[in-house]
C-alpha cells in the first residue's frame, strides 16, 4: 500500500469512530484496528491524534445550504442544541481544542477559518468579502458549543430547549439580518 492510499484508508477508518465516538472515545489503536494497520503507522502519517481528528473530523452539520422554511440562525442554533441532547458529535465544541493541541495553532486557525467562514457564510447568504457576520455568527456557534458542552452552563434543567433556541436563535438571527456589518 503505497502511504497516500494508506493515509485515506485511516482518514475514512477515523472519521465514523470520531463521528461516533468524539475526540476523546476515540484511541489510535480503535482506529488502527479499522484500518488494518498498526498504531504506530497511524501516529507516522498523522503526526498526533489532534492533527488526524482535525483532517478527519466530519463538518458540524447544518452548514449547508438549507431550503426549509426555518431561518438559518435558528437552524444553526437548533442543531447545536439538538446535538448536546442526543450526545452527538459537536465540531463547535472541539474547534477550539483542535486548535489549541495542533502543534502549528496558527496554521491549524487558518485553516479552521478556511474550512468554516466560508460555510457559514453560504449558510446565510453573505456575500462581502470580508464575511464579518459569518465571523460573527462562527464565533457565537463556537460560544454556545462550548457554554453546553465544555461548561455546562445552560444545561436543559436551566432552560428549555425550545427557549434557548428561540433566545439564542434569535441572536444569531440579528446578526445574520444586519446588513451594516
Amino acid at each position: 500500500m503505497s502511504e497516500r492510499t494508506t493515509r485515506e484508508t485511516i482518514l475514512d477508518a477515523a472519521r465514523p469512530l470520531f463521528a461516533e465516538r468524539g475526540f476523546n472515545g476515540t484511541t489510535i489503536r480503535d482506529i488502527a484496528d479499522a484500518a488494518g494497520v498498526s498504531p504506530a503507522l497511524v501516529m507516522k502519517l498523522s503526526g498526533s491524534k489532534a492533527e488526524l481528528f482535525q483532517a478527519a473530523a466530519p463538518d458540524s452539520p447544518g452548514l449547508d445550504p438549507d431550503p426549509s422554511e426555518e431561518l438559518p440562525g435558528y437552524r444553526l442554533v437548533r442543531a447545536v442544541v439538538e446535538r448536546r441532547n442526543s450526545g452527538d458529535y459537536e465540531f463547535w465544541a472541539m474547534a477550539p481544542y483542535l486548535v489549541q493541541e495542533a502543534p502549528e495553532p496558527e496554521i491549524a486557525r487558518a485553516k479552521m477559518t478556511e474550512r468554516v467562514v466560508p460555510r457559514i457564510a453560504a449558510v446565510i447568504g453573505e456575500q462581502t468579502p470580508e464575511k464579518t457576520r459569518a465571523r460573527m455568527v462562527v464565533t457565537l456557534l463556537l460560544g454556545l458549543a462550548s457554554g453546553l458542552r465544555t461548561f455546562e452552563i445552560l444545561t436543559p434543567q436551566a432552560i428549555d430547549s425550545a427557549k434557548l433556541i428561540e433566545a439564542y436563535g434569535a441572536l444569531v438571527q440579528k446578526i445574520i439580518d444586519d446588513d451594516g456589518l
